[in-house]
């Protein structure tokens, strides 16, 4: 009997010491809490405040950049194109483009551009080939100076005005950007973007054209005849390389008793066309004129002499 009440005060005493233990875990085991909206507002408030001091530590890298006299103006401005390709172009054209800086600095930059023609037959020239404007205005010129803040950017329109030549020749310029810090001290180095188009000259012909003896010219020579209907097709053909968008007309509008159809056409490379013409007057005998093929938005025009019989 005296054994049994001693077991069973040792299974007491064992089973006060596990429960003593299992609290003592349970004040060491951390409560897991659900995030109240005021940490998330705190999170995200340490996350703002990481990023702007990111961004300042970045300016205030750019900012010692520039107070270094060895600074190069590459690290401090960014120039979206490194070429300017106008591609294939006709006397007379003109062709823009744009073109983007940014400074990406804390600080303003005076910013120089220059937009240069390396083609030195064209010096002489009173216009600009190659040039530069502003988005707001239409002052085309080839030297810019402006002020650009910190963490800007700016653009530009590039220009090509192709002279009136007569051979097809490449045009390349380029456009040079230097910069001064706001002590008006240049920064080193300079920006270079390329600049480059192709001249073409392109070629309509007229397989109706004949010498004419007494002019000793090419002419169009075409006879109708009184009672059936006073027209006639003239087939002409580009052999352009690319597509030409024309314009007919006939020179000498006053005493015109001709009717051109059409008056407007796109015609597409290597290709032939058809233009008809309708006598007016069924009471002339014979019309002298010249039927004018201009390229549209450019100064090439051809010229077809023809001389129409009727009897």
């Amino acid at each position: 009997m005296n054994q049994f009440v001693e077991s069973q005060n040792i299974l007491n005493e064992q089973q006060i010491l596990q429960s003593e233990q299992n609290k003592e875990v349970i004040k060491q085991k951390p409560l897991i809490k659900p995030q109240s909206p005021s940490d998330k507002e705190n999170r995200q408030d340490q996350y703002c405040m990481q990023k702007q001091q990111l961004t300042q530590k970045s300016g205030q890298d750019t900012s010692r950049l520039l107070k270094n006299e060895n600074v190069e103006i590459k690290n401090l401005i960014n120039v979206n194109k490194q070429l300017v390709n106008f591609g294939l172009v006709l006397p007379g054209n003109i062709c823009e483009d744009d073109i983007q800086f940014q400074n990406i600095s804390n600080e303003t930059i005076i910013i120089e551009i220059s937009v240069v023609c390396n083609n030195t037959e064209f010096d002489d020239l009173d216009e600009y080939v190659y040039s530069a404007r502003k988005l707001n205005g239409y002052d085309y010129k080839d030297r810019f100076m402006l002020a650009c803040p910190g963490q800007k950017q700016f653009s530009m329109k590039v220009a090509l005005k192709v002279p009136n030549i007569r051979d097809q020749k490449g045009l390349f310029g380029s456009i040079i950007i230097t910069a001064l810090n706001q002590n008006q001290q240049k920064i080193q180095g300079q920006i270079n973007t390329i600049i480059q188009s192709q001249v073409l000259l392109p070629l309509i012909q007229c397989s109706k054209r004949l010498i004419n003896n007494l002019y000793n010219l090419p002419i169009i020579q075409m006879a109708f005849k009184l009672g059936k209907k006073l027209d006639c097709k003239i087939q002409f053909r580009n052999n352009s390389i690319i597509g030409l968008p024309l314009e007919l007309e006939i020179l000498d509008k006053n005493n015109c008793e001709i009717i051109v159809n059409p008056q407007a056409i796109s015609v597409q490379s290597n290709s032939q066309f058809l233009v008809t013409m309708y006598v007016k007057n069924k009471q002339v005998q014979q019309i002298k004129n010249v039927l004018i093929i201009k390229i549209k938005n450019s100064n090439i025009h051809f010229s077809y002499p023809f001389i129409i019989q009727v009897y």
